[in-house]
């Protein structure tokens, strides 16, 4: 969320399936930004052609896959806001591709997706300065242009209730260098059922443990012309109880690394959420939720958020960690 009171969202979604040959997606995202502005955009348009039961291509334009994240729409989200590490280190938590994508289902239940293209990418206000020549911009740090993605979902083989993923994605900055990124991450579900790709369906005393590391590499230019390389990580780990059918409690600890080179500070973040259905129908969803940041540069912040969500159309009942 951007503002104190506002409408973080409305997505608009139309499913594409053609005798489950050629499946796709077009996702459309409207939101109110600074200022209460409203800004709009196509989030996801694309199509797969499933060639065998376990092999398919495909091409768009579409969240990556990188870990358990990164390609979950707004209404998927566990908690208000999103991961501090994927915020950071992941295109400020939107890493969109325009390009293609070949998708290979592996035994147990695995996906191996390989991405490539271009990323769609968004325009940042430029502070006029001066700036120090040693001063490296954070914001170029992101990927700008070309990409290419490989994202592995696994059921690990001593517990097939648990799932692992590894996900690296290389590609140009906007130094017009290179930034390559990293990251895996585990999932651990007890007394729910799982999607593999996705994750529970909550019900009572359903209780999923999720941890996710992400590291990042980048190649940039100060503002005095000179080549200089960074790097920051980041932690985030959350874990769910189902409290009952409809209301599931969610606890979550951000971490990300200091920069001193751009300037970026070591952030802590501590968040608690209870998300319930409001209506027997399952279409009215409410979420409050405590976040308790620890910055090195502005010390602590408390925040509490209340957010409410409505779906008109498609199937009421959870969709949170599903993806598409």
């Amino acid at each position: 969320p951007l503002n104190d009171t506002g409408i973080q969202g409305i997505e608009l979604h139309l499913d594409v399936n053609f005798d489950d040959v050629v499946t796709g997606l077009v996702a459309g995202f409207g939101h109110q930004g600074h200022e209460g502005v409203w800004e709009a955009e196509l989030e996801e348009a694309f199509l797969h052609w499933n060639v065998t039961d376990v092999f398919a291509i495909g091409g768009g334009q579409f969240l990556t896959a990188f870990g358990f994240q990164a390609d979950r729409h707004l209404h998927d989200w566990f908690f208000v806001n999103q991961n501090l590490a994927n915020s950071r280190l992941l295109n400020e938590g939107e890493l969109i591709t325009q390009g293609g994508e070949i998708l290979v289902k592996t035994p147990s239940s695995g996906l191996l997706t390989l991405g490539f293209g271009q990323v769609k990418t968004h325009a940042h206000e430029e502070d006029p300065g001066p700036h120090p020549l040693d001063e490296v911009h954070a914001d170029e740090a992101g990927f700008s242009d070309s990409i290419f993605t490989v994202d592995y979902r696994f059921r690990l083989p001593v517990d097939d209730s648990m799932i692992g993923s590894a996900s690296l994605a290389v590609g140009e900055n906007g130094f017009e260098r290179d930034s390559t990124v990293y990251g895996f991450g585990f999932r651990k579900v007890w007394n729910g059922h799982d999607h593999g790709y996705g994750g529970p369906d909550f019900c009572a005393g359903a209780i999923m443990l999720q941890g996710e590391f992400i590291g990042r590499a980048v190649d940039a230019f100060n503002e005095g012309g000179d080549a200089v390389e960074f790097s920051d990580r980041g932690v985030s780990t959350a874990l769910h109880y189902g409290v009952s059918d409809r209301a599931t409690l969610s606890l979550r600890h951000d971490w990300v690394s200091a920069v001193e080179v751009a300037e970026l500070s070591d952030k802590n973040r501590f968040s608690a959420a209870l998300t319930a259905f409001v209506d027997p129908e399952q279409r009215v969803r409410a979420r409050i939720q405590y976040d308790h940041l620890q910055d090195a540069e502005i010390e602590s912040e408390n925040v509490i958020w209340f957010q409410l969500q409505l779906q008109w159309g498609g199937t009421g009942g959870s969709h949170a960690g599903h993806g598409h």
